[in-house]
């Protein structure tokens, strides 16, 4: 899954050709670099050329810089109201002259940092790593405007623009100034919380030492198929992983372990990322702390994540006071950061749709889309959450995650049913969504008591199936140390539960990490089970299908290659912790299986319920191991009715 590289000018962004999922080419163009180049080059050498001046003093001019929504507000409100976050976009960077730019750019790739030139280099070539989207803000510009607003809140030099609190009286002034592009209001958005029906907590065989390692987060470690990796000592070590939310509590004991190289509260402009303490509405280090565990956790019995060996860059982008709402200048500065500093994984559980409307999400207009955008063409993989927007008046995906590039990730329970909460695609242009998905029901994450005191907690969301991808990814870049973000999505998507057959609400299904770490692991998976009820052969009922009280079953496992080359003296244990059931028969062995997506086998477990017992579901526990060890484990849930 090697790509190669072209040559390309400093001044363009060629034409991108990126696979929308297996076997689906797609031409589309990555609109804000081009966007930004070719601009930021115009004023470069013809600086001033953007000038509109107007006998009538620039009245129209400003209007027509002023974005809709902004000028809705300031139509509707009189001058006194309080401040408003505005983006406030350039004209140009404030150089002139070919030769000003070419010394320019040469020295700002010269100065990055060693292992974001090493991620750059993967993607570009070495010479043309940076261009005009990398280079600082004008100064002067800033300087002009400062007296205009009461605070510059973040700046972004791919977006070549600034976030201010500004009053709106003086919102005309700034959009009369000759460097002025633009001025529009900063989107928000208020997190919902998702909406799910409670679910019985599947019982684990804590006996089990693969199953007692993870304790009760196997679940959700088990199911997108991480342990194989870990068996063979992979946890991403060396991989560098940024996670943007709320606050992180690092001295959780789930962090222990967890290499922290650099952290930022873009919200409050300071390096610490925990809760701010002298705001007694500020809850901010439990949505982070909970994500970050689910990625990189490492308390063994309790929790551990898919990537607990990266390298951590934390960025607190949000508060949880609930008074305020989660704005998007900051996440477009948490990444362009992290970006400077090498991460390698962005995993974000954010998203943005106050204010705008579903034509959109179309890959290339939201502000954070286009920021996910530009981090993924320098070589960042981007995982995102599709949000929890099933249910309500939204109804879809939110940016950033209907990037072309991006990742998003939707949300299972741990039977794999897609979630009552998970926002479905397409994008606005019809490009199937989410991506991929992972648990987002009932997980298992670490948390905070009131005194401050570690604990642990269960949490649903599609903010808590994100950072199990991006943990993934994080693995397949540790295997493959030269894949692009264009490969670890290539062997995501082609090697997930439904790669041949995605849709709008799963993606291209299940995230499989051994099997999308392409290292010849033998990946056999549960494909369906049934249950026989009838009297002949060693089973006993009324041959409705159903399991009852009183009867014997068998349950009838099928198991599916998912790998390529066949497997062979496969044995299937069944468990159960509950001392009423009977499995009389509780291991067989399996025919072999060859490899493809006809490759199959089936086996059956006798067991037998006793005479009153009560309806339920139960879930068995089912191991299959051959002379190489264990290769799936997973559960059978058989509903028992009276």
């Amino acid at each position: 899954m090697n790509g190669r590289r072209t040559p390309r000018s400093r001044f363009s962004r060629r034409r991108s050709f990126r696979s929308e999922g297996p076997g689906a080419e797609v031409v589309r163009k990555n609109i804000l670099p081009a966007l930004l180049i070719v601009s930021s080059l115009f004023f470069f050498l013809a600086a001033g050329s953007g000038r509109q001046d107007r006998p009538d003093g620039g009245r129209f001019v400003a209007k027509s810089k002023i974005g809709r929504l902004l000028a809705d507000e300031l139509t509707a409100e009189d001058s006194t109201r309080k401040t408003r976050p505005v983006w406030i976009s350039f004209t140009d960077k404030g150089r002139a002259g070919v030769r000003s730019l070419e010394m320019a750019l040469s020295r700002i790739e010269k100065e990055l940092d060693p292992r974001c030139f090493w991620r750059r280099s993967k993607v570009l070539e070495t010479g043309h790593l940076v261009d005009a989207a990398d280079l600082p803000l004008s100064s002067a510009y800033i300087e002009s405007i400062a007296p205009l607003v009461e605070r510059i809140r973040a700046k972004s030099r791919w977006l070549n623009a600034v976030s201010a609190e500004v009053r709106p009286s003086a919102v005309r002034q700034i959009a009369r100034l000759p460097f002025v592009r633009g001025v529009e209001l900063v989107r928000s958005f208020s997190r919902s919380e998702p909406l799910s029906p409670p679910q019985a907590a599947l019982r684990l065989d804590l006996a089990d030492p693969m199953v007692g390692f993870y304790g009760p987060s196997f679940t959700q470690v088990n199911q997108i198929d991480v342990w194989p990796l870990h068996r063979l000592g992979y946890t991403a070590r060396g991989v560098i992983v940024c996670l943007m939310d709320s606050g992180f509590r690092t001295s959780h004991e789930v962090f222990r372990q967890a290499r922290l190289i650099a952290q930022h509260d873009f919200v409050n402009d300071d390096g610490d990322v925990s809760q701010d303490f002298s705001d007694p509405n500020d809850y901010s280090d439990s949505h982070g702390t909970g994500t970050w565990s689910l990625l990189g956790g490492y308390e063994p019995g309790e929790l551990v994540g898919p990537a607990y060996g990266a390298d951590f860059i934390l960025a607190k982008t949000e508060t949880e006071n609930f008074e305020q709402p989660i704005e998007e200048d900051y996440w477009v500065a948490g990444i362009e950061w992290a970006e400077s500093l090498g991460a390698e994984v962005v995993s974000s559980s954010l998203g943005y749709i106050d204010w705008y409307t579903f034509p959109d999400m179309d890959g290339q207009t939201a502000v954070t889309t286009r920021a996910a955008n530009r981090a993924a063409s320098l070589g960042v993989v981007v995982v995102n959450a599709a949000g929890n927007e099933r249910n309500n008046s939204w109804g879809h995906i939110i940016a950033p995650a209907d990037g072309f590039d991006v990742i998003a990730c939707g949300a299972v329970d741990a039977l794999g049913q897609i979630s009552s909460f998970s926002s479905p695609g397409p994008t606005y242009d019809g490009r199937i969504k989410p991506e991929v998905c992972a648990l987002g029901v009932n997980n298992w994450l670490a948390g905070n008591r009131e005194d401050r005191s570690d604990t642990y907690r269960d949490g649903s969301g599609t903010s808590f199936s994100t950072p199990l991808i991006a943990g993934v990814a994080a693995l397949l870049l540790e295997i493959h140390r030269d894949w692009t973000p264009a490969q670890v999505r290539q062997a995501l998507l082609s090697t997930a539960s439904l790669s041949q057959n995605p849709n709008n609400d799963y993606g291209w299904g299940i995230v499989d990490a051994a099997l999308a770490a392409d290292i010849g692991w033998t990946s056999v998976g549960l494909d369906d089970y049934s249950i026989d009820d009838d009297s002949s052969g060693e089973s006993a009922g009324d041959s409705d299908g159903r399991a009852e009280a009183g009867e014997t079953i068998e349950i009838a496992v099928r198991l599916k290659n998912k790998g390529r080359s066949g497997v062979s003296g496969l044995r299937g244990i069944l468990s159960l912790p509950n001392p009423e059931i009977a499995i009389i028969s509780p291991e067989v062995s399996f025919p072999p299986i060859p490899a493809g997506e006809t490759g199959s086998g089936e086996a059956s477990f006798v067991v037998k319920i006793p005479w009153g017992f009560l309806s339920r579901p139960l879930s068995f526990w089912l191991k299959v191991e051959n002379a190489q060890g264990l290769v799936l484990s997973d559960y059978v849930t058989v509903f028992v009715s009276r």
